[in-house]
């Protein structure tokens, strides 16, 4: 979608699909672009009745709304984020909306900078000069043994508990979000997506599909793609492609971003959690024959041995 001829221009398109093995699409997105760039936003909800439908909704609607009334910065983005925590939170000590939440990455273009801001294991990736990049941290569990080196990225992709999630707007009384910020340039191609794309189509795939079609045919090929490898999840996809014109209007927030020469710079990162209530422990690893039996056996082995030694004893000192 193309601004004015005196504006900065940005393409944009943005997808959702319920996929082939659910019936609720429990995803939401929403893309706006305004005169200095846009507000894109996509969502996964979770929590059953449908509350995970009414989530992800409500943090799509509610930071788009507050976006659209602030002056671009990363404070307005985190308060945004904070103000759809505290409603989902909320709304979700009511008995039979217990486990709602939702992931949440929303990119908000301030030409010629973008903010990131992120919670959960939906996804934005930034195509730079062809190559691929992965600009938030999904805050799950297997994301977590990943980086403590111990699953491999393989391994975690087909792990049983790679749909847990460690963190989530609506789980906490405040909100955990990292914030990414960098500069773009023309020909940058922002992609945000739901774990129902990203978990399904490699890094190669997202590149070649944004890297070869404009936003709105890239994002039909992506969910089609994930529906014909089995869409076992709701697909969403955001497209964002920056291009020839990028003002140059230096913010006040901007200057470690201008600092780090157009790569992406953290501004905060989400504290870590005592407990998630939606996270799975680690089972217990079942005991081995030994370990449910040995104490007993060398029980049995030493009355024995005791026996024979008594029986050895009397049968030594009795009378031809």
């Amino acid at each position: 979608m193309p601004g004015s001829d005196s504006l900065p221009m940005v393409f944009a398109a943005a997808l959702t699909d319920p996929g082939r093995k659910r019936a609720l699409n429990e995803d939401a997105v929403n893309q706006l672009v305004t005169p200095y760039g846009g507000i894109f936003i996509v969502a996964d909800g979770m929590g059953g009745h449908r509350t995970g439908e009414v989530a992800s909704q409500m943090a799509v609607s509610q930071i788009v709304e507050m976006l659209k009334r602030s002056e671009p910065s990363p404070q307005g983005l985190l308060d945004a984020y904070e103000a759809a925590n505290e409603a989902i939170y909320l709304a979700g000590q009511k008995p039979e909306s217990r486990g709602m939440g939702t992931t949440c990455t929303a990119l908000w273009l301030d030409l010629p900078y973008a903010l990131i801001a992120h919670v959960g294991d939906s996804r934005a990736y930034l195509l730079r000069d062809g190559e691929l990049t992965q600009l938030t941290q999904d805050h799950s569990w297997v994301a977590d043994r990943v980086r403590q080196g111990l699953l491999t990225e393989d391994e975690a992709r087909n792990h049983r508990w790679r749909n847990v999630i460690t963190n989530a707007l609506g789980s906490f009384p405040n909100a955990r979000v990292d914030l990414v910020g960098l500069k773009v340039r023309p020909g940058d191609v922002f992609l945000l997506c739901s774990d129902g794309l990203s978990g399904v189509l490699e890094d190669k795939v997202l590149s070649e599909m944004i890297l070869t079609n404009p936003p709105e045919p890239a994002v039909a090929k992506l969910i089609k793609l994930a529906n014909d490898w089995g869409g076992p999840d709701n697909i969403s996809a955001v497209v964002v492609t920056i291009g020839s014109q990028v003002a140059e209007n230096p913010k006040p927030y901007a200057l470690p971003l201008e600092a780090n020469n157009g790569k992406p710079v953290h501004l905060q990162s989400g504290t870590d959690p005592e407990v998630l209530t939606t996270q799975v422990a680690e089972p217990p690893k079942k005991p081995t024959f030994w370990q449910r039996w040995g104490s007993v056996i060398l029980l049995l082995l030493w009355f024995g041995l005791l026996g024979f030694v008594l029986f050895s004893q009397l049968g030594g000192g009795a009378t031809p």
